[in-house]
C-alpha cells in the first residue's frame, strides 16, 4: 500500500514539474502595464474619440453650405445649338408652294449673373439660319444675329446687400454654430476623460490603502497568535483577528474590481480596442495625486468669463443673429415691388439675295451676304433696339407678408426670453462649482488634520497593546479608523481635482488650460 501512495505522489510530481511547465509557458503573456499621464490622456481622446470625430463633420458640412449660397451671385454661361425642320400645308389662296418647308438652324449663347444689390442682368447672343421653299422668300437661306442687354434693378422689395446676401450671412452663423457645438462636445469629452483618469488614480492609490490595512491585520495576527500560544491572551482574540483579515481581504478584492473598472472606462473614452495590445494592458496613471490649489480668481469673474466664452451661450447669441437677419429681409419683404428695367439690343440680317417678281415689278433684298454680313450689320450699331422704365406691384392689404413679419418678431422676442434663461443657468452653474472648490479645500485639509489624529490614536493604542492594556479589537478599530482616514485624504485630493474640471468645464477654460488651440472652422 505505502509503495503504491509512493508511486502516486512522484506521478504527480513528474506532472508537475514537466507537463505543467510547457503547458504554463504556451500561454499568452499580458502586456506590460502602460504608463499614461494626464496629458497624454487627453492628446489620445482628441485623436481618437469617436464621438469629437463624429461632430467635426458638422462644421465641415456648414462649410459646403456657405459655398452653396454665395454660389447664387455666379455667373452663368449657356449655349444652346438647335436644328430642325417644319413641313406643312400651306393655306394661302395663291401659296407657291403648297406645301410649305422650313429649315432651321439655331445657335444661342447668353452670360446672366445675379449683383449682391438685387439686380441682375443677362447679355445673350441669338442666331439664326432659315432656309424655306417659298418663293416669296428674299433672302434664302436666311442669316439672322441679335445682341440684346437686359438688366433689372429692385428699387424697394429684394434691395439690398444685406437683404440678398442673407442666406451667406445666416449659413455662416450656422457654421459658427457648429463650432460652438463642437468646441463644447470637446470640453465634455476631455473634462470626462480628466474625471475618468482621476477616477482611475483614486481606485489606485485607495487599493495601496486597503493593502496597508491587510498588512496591519496579518501582523496583528501574528503578534496575538504568539501571545494565544504562550498564554498571555485569550484564544477569543485570535478568532477576532483572524475575522479582520478576511474582512480586509474582501475589500481588497473589491478595490481591485474597482481598478478594473475604471480601466475600462478609461479606455473606453480613449477608444483602444479591447482586443488591441493598450486595451489589454493595465494603465498605469502617472500623475500622482498631488493637492495643488490653484488661483480661481473671484466668483463674479468666473462668471463673467462664462458668459463670454461658453459655446451653449455663444450658440443662442447666433441664433438671435439669424433671427434679426430674417425680421430685417422681411421688413423688406412687406414693401411693394417696383423695379427699374431696361434693355438695350444690336441686330443684323443677310443671305443669299433672291429676285423677287411680283406682277410686272421685280425686286431684290439689299441686305444680300454670307452669315458675316449679318454679324457686320450688328456691330454697326445702325440697327438697334432700347427699352427703358419702371415695373411696379403691391398685393393690397400684403397680409401674407406682414404675418411672416410678426411671426419672425415673436421668435426673436422667444429667442431673447431663452438667451436670459441660459444665462441665469450658467450662473448657478459656475457658482456651484466655485464653492465646491472651496469645500474640496476644506475638506482636504479637513482629511489630513484628521489623517494625522487617527495615526496617532493607533500608534497610541498599539503601545498600549504591547504592554497588555488594551485589546485586539481596540487595535483594529483603529487601524480601520486610520484606513478610512487614509482613502477620505485621497478621495477629497480627487474631489478637489474634478470640482477643478467641473469649474474649467461650466467657464469653458478646459481648452485654454490645457494648452489645446482649435482651429477656426474646422475646430481641430
Amino acid at each position: 500500500m505505502n509503495f503504491i501512495s509512493n508511486l502516486l505522489v512522484c506521478s504527480l510530481a513528474c506532472f508537475i514539474f514537466h507537463i505543467l511547465p510547457d503547458r504554463v509557458s504556451a500561454v499568452p503573456l499580458s502586456p506590460a502595464p502602460t504608463s499614461l499621464s494626464l496629458k497624454a490622456a487627453i492628446e489620445d481622446t482628441l485623436k481618437n474619440n469617436v464621438a469629437i470625430a463624429v461632430q467635426k463633420y458638422n462644421s465641415k458640412i456648414n462649410e459646403q453650405s456657405i459655398f452653396e449660397k454665395e454660389a447664387d451671385f455666379d455667373t452663368t454661361l449657356d449655349f444652346e445649338f438647335s436644328a430642325g425642320e417644319e413641313t406643312r400645308q400651306a393655306a394661302g389662296a395663291f401659296a407657291n408652294p403648297v406645301k410649305s418647308r422650313n429649315q432651321n438652324y439655331d445657335w444661342d449663347f447668353s452670360i446672366s449673373k445675379k449683383f449682391m444689390t438685387g439686380a441682375d442682368y443677362e447679355l445673350s447672343f441669338d442666331s439664326n439660319r432659315n432656309l424655306t421653299n417659298s418663293t416669296f422668300a428674299g433672302l434664302n437661306p436666311q442669316y439672322t444675329s441679335d445682341l440684346n442687354l437686359s438688366f433689372t434693378q429692385p428699387l424697394l422689395k429684394d434691395f439690398g446687400i444685406d437683404n440678398n446676401k442673407r442666406e451667406i450671412y445666416i449659413a455662416k452663423n450656422n457654421q459658427k454654430i457648429s463650432d460652438f457645438e463642437f468646441k463644447a462636445s470637446v470640453i465634455d469629452v476631455i473634462t470626462e476623460a480628466e474625471n475618468t483618469y482621476w477616477d482611475l488614480v483614486f481606485s489606485i492609490e485607495d487599493l495601496k490603502v486597503k493593502k496597508k490595512s491587510l498588512e496591519r491585520a496579518q501582523d496583528l495576527e501574528k503578534q496575538v497568535k504568539a501571545q494565544v500560544e504562550v498564554g498571555t491572551m485569550a484564544p477569543l482574540e485570535m478568532l477576532q483577528a483572524q475575522s479582520e483579515v478576511a474582512s480586509r481581504d474582501q475589500l481588497l478584492l473589491s478595490a481591485q474590481d474597482l481598478i478594473q473598472d475604471n480601466e475600462d472606462n478609461l479606455k473606453n473614452i480613449l477608444n483602444y480596442s479591447f482586443d488591441s495590445e493598450q486595451g489589454r494592458s493595465s494603465l498605469n496613471p502617472s500623475e500622482p495625486p498631488v493637492f495643488d490649489p490653484g488661483t480661481e480668481g473671484t466668483l463674479e469673474e468666473a462668471i463673467q468669463i462664462a458668459l463670454n466664452d461658453r459655446p451653449d451661450l455663444l450658440v443662442k447669441k447666433k441664433e438671435l443673429e439669424n433671427r434679426n437677419i430674417e425680421v430685417k429681409y422681411n421688413e423688406n419683404q412687406t414693401y411693394p415691388t417696383l423695379d427699374l428695367v431696361s434693355s438695350l439690343g444690336l441686330n443684323g440680317i443677310s443671305g443669299e439675295a433672291i429676285n423677287i417678281t411680283s406682277g410686272t415689278v421685280q425686286g431684290k433684298s439689299k441686305f444680300g451676304g454670307g452669315y458675316d454680313n449679318a454679324l457686320s450689320d450688328l456691330g454697326s450699331g445702325k440697327y438697334h433696339l432700347w427699352e427703358f422704365g419702371f415695373n411696379l406691384s403691391y398685393p393690397l392689404g400684403n397680409r401674407a407678408a406682414k404675418s411672416r413679419l410678426v411671426a419672425k418678431k415673436l421668435e426673436v422676442a422667444q429667442l431673447l426670453l431663452d438667451i436670459k434663461d441660459v444665462e441665469k443657468t450658467i450662473a448657478v452653474e459656475v457658482r456651484e462649482a466655485y464653492r465646491q472648490i472651496k469645500t474640496d479645500i476644506k475638506r482636504v485639509h479637513a482629511a489630513r488634520i484628521a489623517r494625522k489624529l487617527a495615526e496617532e490614536k493607533l500608534s497610541a493604542e498599539e503601545k498600549k497593546f504591547e504592554v497588555g492594556l488594551s485589546t485586539s479589537f481596540n487595535v483594529l478599530e483603529f487601524q480601520e479608523d486610520l484606513a478610512e482616514e487614509q482613502s477620505n485624504e485621497i478621495k477629497a485630493i480627487i474631489d478637489y481635482k474634478k470640482s477643478r474640471n467641473r469649474l474649467r468645464q461650466v467657464k469653458a477654460q478646459t481648452l485654454k488650460e490645457n494648452n489645446i488651440q482649435l482651429s477656426e472652422g474646422d475646430e481641430t
